[in-house]
């Protein structure tokens, strides 16, 4: 067992060389579990440091030697993977620093402090963004939504020059990654005065948005200029819709559970479609929406069904509905990988 699965890991790391040719990467997973053929194991690349989530300690053990060696990480953080995030307490989210480069426990140069609790500096081609690998439940980004995030700027600029502004809507905007890339887009359209792209970013932690806020300062973007809405996405979209507000670009990414004081308890296979009906209501003609989740139990038909149904509420029509695949370091099959669940939809 040993030898096999340290010559799949070996295999798994090489797959990922080719995403690092150009040097513009450095955010990337290195294995993706049974989609690399190693269950429970799952190793992302933060630039220098490694997040580990692992199901089984002893596998972890096992391999620890060859991600030092291999990779020379400057530092390795590891958490227990969690099925039921919401019974665990808040600390137990929080990743452990196991390892730590000899002499690397002063600042480097991508890092705002120590090891004990970074926050790093990443790059995702022309993006980049701050991670903090002790956060908890996630050192916020999601790696997954790489090509995504690139396909909503295309959508941006496409937008911009059909109809000289784009209006995006990222709800449940957690730091902000897909507003970035979005406002990203907007700035190098060069679009004049009277026209643009708006970038509004919802989430129910200001914490979260204030992480955000510093996501758009690294790319040399003025958050000032873009609006950011401390709230319920639900509850936002609702008032949205009664001021007449629409929106070219919308992105529905929400976590499988999230409560607030307005709505309480939102359980994302329960209320995907109410969550895209009120989308669709706001969304301008021939809007494109990005539709995704991270739950295992929520396949991509049923998703599919709930987007129908709730476009059906809203009394809009599917135009088009696209599934996307996930980038080159997310293989696996629909049944153990979140990241292939996904669709773009184009409303009429």
């Amino acid at each position: 067992m040993t030898a096999a699965a340290r010559t799949t890991l070996a295999a798994a790391i090489e797959r990922r060389a080719p995403l690092l040719t150009g040097g513009d990467l450095d955010a990337l997973r290195l294995v993706n579990g049974d989609g690399d053929g190693l269950p429970g194991f799952f190793v992302d690349r933060f630039a220098d440091v490694l997040f580990v989530t692992v199901e089984d300690g002893a596998l972890l053990a096992m391999l620890l030697g060859d991600l030092i060696a291999t990779l020379d990480p400057r530092a390795i953080y590891v958490k227990t993977l969690q099925r039921e995030v919401r019974k665990s307490a808040k600390e137990d989210q929080k990743a452990a620093l196991l390892h730590v480069r000899s002499g690397a426990r002063k600042p480097a140069t991508n890092a705002a402090s120590d090891p004990e609790d970074p926050e790093i500096l990443v790059r995702e081609r022309a993006l980049r963004f701050l991670v903090r690998p002790r956060d908890g439940y996630s050192p916020g980004l999601f790696l997954d939504q790489r090509d995504n995030r690139a396909r909503a700027g295309e959508l941006v600029l496409k937008f911009v020059q059909q109809r000289g502004a784009c209006n995006v809507l990222n709800t449940f905007a957690y730091t902000c990654s897909f507003s970035v890339a979005a406002a990203k887009a907007g700035a190098a359209a060069k679009t004049d005065a009277t026209h643009g792209v708006a970038v509004t970013s919802v989430d129910l932690s200001g914490r979260y948005l204030d992480w955000g806020r510093g996501n758009f300062t690294v790319n040399a973007l003025d958050s000032a200029k873009y609006e950011f809405a401390r709230g319920d996405a639900l509850t936002f979209m609702e008032i949205a819709a009664k001021k007449g507000r629409r929106f070219e670009l919308l992105i529905l990414d929400p976590p499988t559970f999230s409560t607030s004081k307005q709505t309480r308890v939102f359980q994302v296979e329960r209320d995907y479609q109410r969550l895209f009906e009120l989308a669709a209501r706001i969304a301008a003609p021939r809007a494109t929406l990005l539709c995704s989740h991270n739950q295992r139990t929520f396949p991509r038909a049923a998703l599919t069904q709930r987007i129908h149904d709730g476009a059906g509420d809203a009394k809009r029509r599917v135009a088009r509905l696209e599934p996307f695949a996930p980038p080159a370091d997310f293989p696996g099959d629909e049944g153990e990988n979140p990241a292939a669940r996904g669709v773009w939809v184009a409303l009429d």
